[in-house]
């Protein structure tokens, strides 16, 4: 034979063996392709649409549905520079509970799929993940939360379980007007320029809807107080007589006990205390103060300070009527929102870009339950905002357009929603 016929032989050899290179790569592609296609979130839609069905996709998204006891996520918060890292009390032994009504859940600024932002570990308790649905396990109680939208008549019950909403006219009440023979008072400057209604109270003792906000009710639930014309009234839930307190001297009442009322006057510093029988007197002339829980009133010892500059929150001795400094946190203002229900003051810090909340529960003891970096987000997340409520289940608190609770540590969604407290859940 020629060389002529041989250099054909050994030319179509070189084009099979190319050829098939050629097919068998073709092939080690499309089988990596359909493994693709089948173990991730985008492949599995793919297969979808191409009418392929896999075993691993269906076992992916019932992975992602969430079974009857979630595991909490971690929350996305950072702390500000603090002098001690805040405590983190621990996860709950309760399952978290989510019943998923709210378009934002607390705390989570990702995507509406509830995924956190990427970052430093939080000091803050874990966030409350997705549960089974309303009344999740391991928090099912049976209560009804008094809320309102704002303004008398507006106010009503989320019933829980369930997380339903139940409107009740009832709650369109406002202050009574001073007895006969005495002159009628401009109408005061509260409550969104509503006459005689400077808040909303759902009183569980007498099944009773108040004009007052919280703290101006007895903790036995038999009067309010309110402010009119320079004076104080109290009024008795039962009915009866009126009380006018502190006639002329302009006192604003900032809470109420069962024996009496104690008041400040803004914007001049002191505490002064009204009992319902007998003389008034001043506890301190000194300090301007928030709030008063267990035989203590908390407060700062300025009506303000410069922007940038730290106060400190005051303890006052209510029978001795000695302060001492109670809480103080680095690069943060502080203010008294509200008690826990062992009288702890619940303190809001804001930062130069953020806000956290502490527990006090002892002089420069605290432990942190949450915060946010507002520079993180073009819009901040929604966060606990206003007095809280404490009851045997916890603290509630109002928050965007929801309601959520602190409890054993945790945070959990507990309605989508949203409305000002009203009482206790009872």
């Amino acid at each position: 034979m020629n060389s002529g016929w041989w250099r054909k032989v050994g030319d179509l050899l070189h084009q099979r063996r190319f050829i098939a290179v050629v097919v068998v790569t073709l092939l080690t592609l499309g089988l990596v392709g359909v493994v693709v296609a089948a173990t991730t979130s985008v492949g599995c839609s793919l297969t979808k649409s191409l009418a392929v069905k896999s075993t691993r996709c269906e076992q992916a998204l019932v992975a992602g549905v969430g079974g009857p006891t979630p595991t909490p996520r971690q929350s996305p918060f950072q702390s500000n520079p603090s002098p001690n890292p805040p405590n983190n009390p621990g996860s709950s032994s309760n399952p978290p509970f989510d019943p998923g009504a709210s378009s934002y859940p607390p705390y989570n600024p990702g995507a509406s799929a509830g995924e956190p932002i990427n970052g430093p570990a939080s000091g803050y308790p874990p966030l409350a993940g997705p549960a089974s649905g309303p009344g999740g396990p391991g928090l099912v109680f049976s209560c009804r939360l008094p809320i309102y939208a704002g303004g008398p008549g507006s106010g009503g019950f989320i019933a829980f379980p369930g997380a339903t909403f139940v409107a009740d006219p009832r709650s369109a009440v406002t202050a009574p007007s001073p007895s006969p023979g005495t002159a009628t008072p401009p109408p005061p400057g509260y409550g969104q320029g509503y006459p005689g209604w400077y808040g909303t109270t759902f009183d569980v003792k007498y099944a009773k809807w108040l004009p007052v906000p919280y703290a101006w009710v007895s903790p036995d639930g038999a009067h309010y107080a309110y402010p009119l014309n320079g004076e104080i009234y109290v009024q008795s839930v039962a009915g009866g007589a009126e009380l006018e307190l502190a006639e002329g001297q302009r006192l604003t009442p900032i809470d109420v006990e069962n024996d009496g009322v104690y008041a400040i006057a803004t914007p001049n510093a002191g505490l002064w205390f009204l009992p319902f029988s007998g003389a008034a007197r001043q506890v301190t002339g000194a300090g301007f103060w928030q709030g008063v829980s267990h035989g203590a009133a908390y407060g700062t010892a300025t009506s303000a300070v410069p922007q940038g500059a730290v106060n400190t929150i005051l303890k006052l001795d209510l029978a001795s009527g000695a302060s001492t400094d109670f809480f103080s946190e680095r690069g943060g203002q502080s203010n008294l929102l509200g008690f826990d229900l062992q009288g702890h003051p619940v303190i809001q810090v804001n930062y130069q870009g953020g806000v956290g909340l502490f527990i006090a529960t002892g002089p420069n003891t605290s432990k942190a339950i949450a915060g946010i970096v507002y520079q993180s987000y073009y819009q901040p997340p929604p966060f606990p905002q206003g007095a809280p409520i404490a009851d045997n289940h916890g603290l509630w608190f109002s928050v965007g357009s929801g309601i959520v609770l602190f409890a054993n540590g945790q945070w959990y969604s507990m309605s989508g929603i949203g409305g000002q407290l009203a009482g206790q859940c009872a």
